[in-house]
């Protein structure tokens, strides 16, 4: 039985170990309709009862924002009882025309939480200006007992398939017409950019191929990774929870600036948010994987856009000027080269790239000047292009880069394949690494007039005797998925657990047709 370190109030480092309250979880299943009819019966009728009068109803009453917060709490606790959920109380915070809030979520749900609070449901830290940190909110013993005796699983919670999933963001002004520093989703109109629908329907496909799919890190005992940020405002080290598990796997392509023309990345899913050496461990529906990475994906677009070949083997390569160690100072201009391309200027590419150095490291400390050497050694070695650094670029050769990666994505999709995509690189099970080095060689080709580029593996492959598939392998042919399981992957028993719960739910409970497998 799970055991929960449950606590009225916590320390402050316990409450930054927290995510933001997800609106979008929802449910169909029956035995989860039952569960919440149930605990909003039996706690919260009395509190809201339903309106008989004659008028326009609401699209989201108290008892559906009460079902999307009791079902996130729910997720959060069954991932790590020690994760809290971050919400803002901020009258208009959510706003329920919004098309980024398809459950309408409005200023309701904050009355639901603090009648929630009241009958001890849950537990809450109010959040404050001051301390930089939004209301928190955990299950109360109570709602824990609760948890821990209803049998619904939580793959039968699910976002809502409304979730927008094409993203207009921006920096706008605020009330005194300051600019944010941070970007914010923006309101937009289907009819805005004819590609819209189609962009749409093409992700929500991914995305429900993604959902059916199992993806998961073997020797992971909990589905969740444990990792330290340095937090620039409190200024100190804080705690985060990278989930791997269900819910973090869904995707969105987000469009920059405020233009379809600029961005149109995709971003989601844990493998994104953890380190190249953990993405090496991930395995889809329980086989290895490997990385196929684009070598110098946006040194290569521009040699492109100017009619160039890149001819230099590696590009990072220059003569030691900073250090004796060649591998070292590699590292250090293949950073500052994507801060390059990415800044305005030299001087916001130097503060880029101190920021996305560790704390207490050698490069933490390089001056401008110092920094200036290796940009101008690389501006030298390609010459060719030199005019696209610190000239904002960037945004403009991520347009370039998502329409590549849409052209992958969608090739695997139509095969039922799952492919994970980390912006200039895809990951891929081991058997279809020369399938998705032809399909991004392709991709290439059609976006850059014949451009060819190099593909590189972040691992070796080992050969796959006695688990080669031919043709097209898909996660509803389960009788060869069960029959091929490599042996040679650290497995928990907390991995084969929810890889057994995956299965069930995908074979017993989401596709009946397949109960005799």
């Amino acid at each position: 039985m799970k055991t929960y370190k449950n606590q009225s109030s916590k320390t402050p480092e316990q409450l930054d170990y927290s995510r933001p309250l997800d609106v979008h979880k929802w449910s169909d299943y029956p035995e989860v309709n039952a569960f919440v009819d149930a605990l909003w019966k039996g706690f919260l009728s009395t509190g809201f009862p339903e309106s008989t009068s004659a008028g326009k109803r609401s699209k989201s009453p108290p008892k559906k924002q009460f079902k999307t917060l009791l079902l996130d709490l729910f997720v959060a606790w069954k991932e790590d009882p020690d994760l809290v959920i971050g919400v803002s109380l901020t009258n208009g915070y959510f706003k329920a025309s919004s098309r980024y809030n398809a459950l309408h979520i409005s200023d309701k749900l904050g009355e639901v939480i603090r009648y929630l609070k009241k009958i001890d449901l849950i537990h809450m830290h109010i959040g404050s200006e001051a301390a930089e940190r939004s209301t928190r909110i955990w299950p109360s013993e109570k709602l824990v007992a609760t948890f821990s005796k209803t049998e619904i699983n939580p793959l039968m919670i699910r976002l809502h398939e409304d979730k927008e999933v094409i993203v207009l963001s921006a920096k706008e002004p605020d009330e005194t017409g300051k600019i944010a520093t941070k970007s914010k989703e923006i309101e937009y109109k289907d009819d805005d950019w004819p590609e819209i629908p189609r962009l749409r329907a093409e992700v929500h496909k991914y995305n429900d191929l993604l959902r059916r799919s199992f993806i998961d890190i073997g020797h992971l005992k909990n589905p969740v990774i444990k990792t330290e940020y340095w937090d620039k405002k409190k200024k100190r080290l804080v705690d985060r929870a990278i989930s791997t598990g269900h819910f973090n796997k869904h995707v969105r392509r987000i469009f920059y600036r405020g233009s379809w023309a600029l961005g149109g990345r995709y971003h989601g899913g844990f493998w994104q948010q953890i380190s190249g050496e953990m993405r090496k461990k991930i395995l889809i529906n329980d086989f290895r994987t490997v990385e196929l990475d684009f070598s110098g994906l946006h040194i290569n677009i521009a040699y492109a856009l100017e009619g160039h070949s890149l001819d230099f083997q590696d590009p990072y390569e220059l003569p030691l000027l900073l250090s004796n160690d060649k591998q070292e100072q590699r590292k250090w201009v293949k950073s500052l080269v994507l801060m390059a391309f990415n800044a305005a200027s030299e001087r916001k590419a130097f503060q880029a790239f101190r920021n996305e150095q560790q704390i207490g490291s050698l490069e933490k400390g390089f001056r401008d000047s110092q920094l200036q050497i290796l940009l101008q050694a690389f501006k030298e070695k390609h010459i060719q292009i030199h005019q696209y650094l610190c000239t904002d670029k960037g945004v403009e050769f991520m347009n370039i880069d998502g329409r590549i990666a849409s052209k992958v994505i969608n090739h695997f999709t139509n095969k039922e394949e799952p492919i994970l995509c980390v912006h200039d690189s895809f990951i891929c099970r081991e058997q279809f690494k020369d399938e998705l080095t032809e399909t991004m060689n392709k991709a290439i080709r059609e976006e850059l007039q014949d451009y060819q580029i190099r593909i590189d593996p972040n691992k070796e492959v080992t050969a796959l005797t006695n688990r080669a598939v031919e043709g097209v392998f898909n996660v509803t042919n389960m009788r060869d998925l069960l029959r091929n399981r490599p042996a040679d992957v650290c497995r928990t028993e907390g991995y084969l657990t929810r890889w057994e719960e995956h299965k069930y739910w995908l074979h017993m409970i989401e596709n009946p047709i397949y109960l005799q497998i």
